[in-house]
């Protein structure tokens, strides 16, 4: 976990939320607070409820609530994963890597390339435009 992705993106999200009117309940914030921590990288939103179900943060129901909303204000990516089930992950322009969907067996990969980095940086550039984020998803079977 990057300790600056983590601070960066829960004071955006705080900023978002609260300025899309959003009440921050415990749920919300609890739900918040953990993809802070932990959603750097893709995770399910059954693996929030499963972490949340210990120190009961909130339903099952918050969690897809507060979900639904993180994407909707752009706060969060979702990956949909071959068995029909989401995953996601924090918005945040310092995140450097991206992912490999195994078209097999739906596994999902994290990677980082340094010429891809210089490539989107180069668009970017050329095209006048200060990235927020980004978000390249590779599909594919391994050889």
């Amino acid at each position: 976990m990057d300790a600056d992705v983590r601070d960066r993106w829960l004071s955006q999200a705080g900023s978002r939320l609260s300025g899309a009117g959003r009440r921050s309940g415990a749920a919300r914030t609890a739900v918040v607070e953990l993809l802070a921590r932990e959603g750097q990288c893709l995770i399910s939103a059954q693996e929030i409820i499963d972490r949340l179900r210990a120190s009961h943060a909130g339903s099952a129901a918050s969690v897809y609530r507060t979900l639904d909303e993180l994407l909707a204000l752009g706060l969060v990516h979702r990956l949909e994963g071959r068995d029909g089930s989401a995953r996601y992950e924090i918005v945040d322009p310092g995140l450097r890597h991206h992912h490999f969907v195994d078209e097999a067996s739906g596994e999902v990969q994290a990677f980082t390339d340094e010429g891809l980095d210089r490539a989107i940086a180069g668009v970017a550039e050329r095209l006048g435009v200060a990235l927020s984020s980004r978000d390249v998803v590779l599909r594919g079977r391994r050889t």
